[in-house]
């Protein structure tokens, strides 16, 4: 997975409005934009606008295609696109180009246009900005209900377990596919196992069980946070801040499988996941 920084012109300030909107950017030239690649949106005169995740890889426009909505779509020569999900509208902190260049690893000015970020700590850099550092006590994510005096807290744990677990047909076919056993941890309590996306959730076409990991809810979470991924031996790896907890008994531990061949994970989708760990690249110590 790599990152990219597209520099919109001040004359089209909407521009990011209108990608947000349409779940799609066009290019003149082709950019080889990939599905999961992380995509920063720079506007001349303002800074940071947007984060972006592409959704597919760069495509040739045609008739077909949904039309754009650009200001300069007649005029501006567009024969690319890639389809995208908005990620954030808000960074947490607006650096100058000059600061952020030097911290992502980019040499060239914004007149470039279409600036690729390989290096995985200019990646992350990139993120960071647009993220906000939880806090200890925040409250669940992903539309977990408030608690509201009164509330049956017996139904409502079902109901968020539910929501964590991701319930409906992708979890059974994960359950079923391996064994109802954690393909990090081998733990065979259903009740604590979860069906963990390898490539992030970009709607119903994702729930496929090659782009699906059967995991416990802690290793799930590890998963999540990139602080556990697999490599490209299907052994498992641990970052090396979880190296020495009892997370580290499962470095180097070969990923449990399903019997059935065809559904195996999807290696290109494991790839993703563990470029996007910026420490996996970095041999652990015995």
């Amino acid at each position: 997975m790599n990152a990219w920084v597209l520099v919109i012109s001040k004359e089209y300030p909407d521009h990011w409005d209108l990608a947000q909107k349409d779940g799609f950017w066009d290019t003149r030239p082709r950019t080889k934009i990939e599905p999961a690649d992380d995509i920063f949106f720079w506007m001349a005169g303002t800074g940071l606008i947007g984060w972006a995740r592409a959704t597919s890889a760069t495509f040739e426009l045609h008739s077909s295609h949904p039309p754009a909505h650009w200001h300069d779509v007649a005029t501006g020569g567009y024969r690319w696109r890639f389809t995208l999900e908005p990620q954030s509208s808000t960074p947490v902190r607006q650096p100058r180009w000059k600061e952020m260049a030097a911290s992502a690893g980019i040499t060239v000015p914004t007149s470039n246009g279409r600036i690729e970020v390989k290096d995985p700590k200019g990646r992350a850099y990139l993120r960071d900005l647009f993220k906000k550092k939880p806090a200890f006590d925040e409250a669940f994510p992903d539309g977990l209900a408030v608690y509201a005096p009164g509330d049956d807290l017996r139904k409502r744990a079902q109901r968020d377990i539910a929501v964590r677990q991701g319930q409906g047909q992708f979890r059974d076919s994960l359950v079923n596919s391996y064994g109802s056993t954690c393909a990090v941890t081998g733990s065979t309590v259903l009740a604590v196992l979860e069906a963990a996306h390898i490539d992030r959730y970009y709607g119903v076409h994702t729930n496929h069980v090659t782009n699906g990991l059967l995991l416990r809810a802690d290793i799930h979470t590890l998963f999540d946070l990139q602080r556990i991924t697999i490599d490209q031996d299907l052994r498992i790896r641990v970052g090396p801040d979880l190296i020495h907890t009892e997370y580290g008994n499962h470095e180097g531990k070969v990923l449990r499988l399903p019997e059935n061949r065809s559904h195996h994970p999807d290696r290109d989708a494991l790839r993703r996941h563990r470029e996007s760990c910026d420490w996996a690249t970095i041999p652990q110590s015995p």
